[in-house]
């Protein structure tokens, strides 16, 4: 792991982190300590729009909650100085009053590479201690595209997005392969093929799936497929076969929960047809793809994929139980915990109902 020495790097990691590039935005980061000397773990990232400075007491909720250590804050404006000195003086407020302990507070224009860093405030040196040097104090930020937080969507052929909105329109459902009418009806087909499958195979009746460990193999060769053809989110939005495929698996909390242990063992290819599947169904069913997306972007190690996708779920259906349990999870930072327990759920539901490895292969 790459150690972080100044606020031009922390600076630098940030649109890596967030997913997209702040503007008009505060930026809380907190770290907890390592037991290292002066060495802190970054924890949890939050990001407000200046406009809405109302939500501070929910910020100071969320960071008293996560139990971090020392939180440092980015302003990150071009607006006049008049504007900023109002938000510079809102965030000291809230460190005079210990809502938010504030360690040190940082002013840029923008997140670009070479753009100066300055000090806005922070800690006095004590007694004996050494002032903070220079670079603490007035830095610039260092080169984005080489930060240690961009790599992991370098590695799955990704960059952030330009800004917040560019993000959450990735999850808006649109398919520009079928008109509205064309979706609503595959919607519907979805919808009601993910009932009748369920109880057919309840019953064990042989219909197109002989048994859930059959329809688990098919998805599964169908990931194959997708990873072996290098099918594209475009190309799986424009073929009904796989969509309706992985719609009725969707349908409903027994099928989509069998489901996700298949779906994290090739996160790649399954990201790109739960992405497809979000933006051309409705209902439970989009809800239940975006929040496998997001399991499959936390895989991925993609977690600034996988918070936007959950509030997108969240926003349209704040009670699909699944999403607001991975939201809450992500929200802490505890991705590997949440990742091995429900794939540990998965596979008792598999187990539930005879799905087991090498069982159903020859369904497909």
């Amino acid at each position: 792991m790459t150690a972080l020495s100044s606020p031009g790097q922390l600076a630098a990691n940030l649109p890596g982190i967030l997913g997209f590039y702040p503007h008009d935005s505060v930026i809380f980061a907190a770290f907890d300590a390592t037991g290292a000397g002066h060495r802190f773990r970054l924890g949890p990232v939050i990001r407000l729009d200046i406009d809405d400075l109302r939500h501070l007491p929910d910020v100071a909720r969320a960071l008293e909650q996560s139990g971090e250590e020392l939180v440092f804050a980015f302003v990150v404006t071009r607006r006049g100085e008049e504007e900023v000195e109002d938000v510079l003086d809102t965030l000291f407020a809230l460190v005079r009053t210990s809502v938010i302990p504030i360690h040190a507070c940082w002013v840029t224009r923008e997140i670009l590479t070479g753009e100066p860093v300055q000090l806005a405030f922070g800690p006095a040196p004590r007694p004996g201690e050494e002032a903070w040097s220079e670079e603490w104090l007035d830095d610039v930020v260092a080169p984005v595209a080489q930060s240690q937080a961009m790599s992991a969507l370098l590695a799955n052929g990704m960059l952030p997005d330009l800004n917040r909105e560019e993000t959450f329109e990735q999850f808006a459902r649109f398919n520009p392969s079928f008109t509205p009418e064309e979706c609503d009806q595959l919607s519907d087909f979805a919808h009601r093929h993910s009932r009748e499958l369920l109880r057919a195979l309840d019953r064990g009746e042989d219909r197109i799936w002989g048994s859930f460990a059959g329809a688990v193999a098919d998805i599964g060769l169908l990931l194959t497929e997708i990873d072996e053809q290098d099918l594209s989110v475009a190309d799986l939005m424009a073929d009904e076969e796989p969509l309706l495929t992985v719609g009725a698996m969707l349908g409903n909390a027994t099928l989509r929960d069998i489901l996700i242990e298949e779906v994290l063992r090739q996160p790649a290819p399954a990201a790109g047809l739960l992405l497809a599947a979000a933006r051309t169904f409705d209902g439970f069913i989009r809800s239940n793809a975006l929040a496998l997306y997001a399991l499959c972007a936390l895989e991925l190690t993609l977690s600034m994929r996988a918070m936007p996708a959950l509030s997108a779920v969240l926003l349209e259906d704040p009670g699909h139980s699944l999403s607001a349990l991975l939201f809450d999870a992500c929200r802490a930072g505890a991705f590997d915990t949440l990742l091995e327990a429900v794939r540990e759920g998965s596979r008792l539901v598999r187990a539930a109902h005879g799905v087991t490895d090498g069982v159903g292969l020859e369904a497909a």
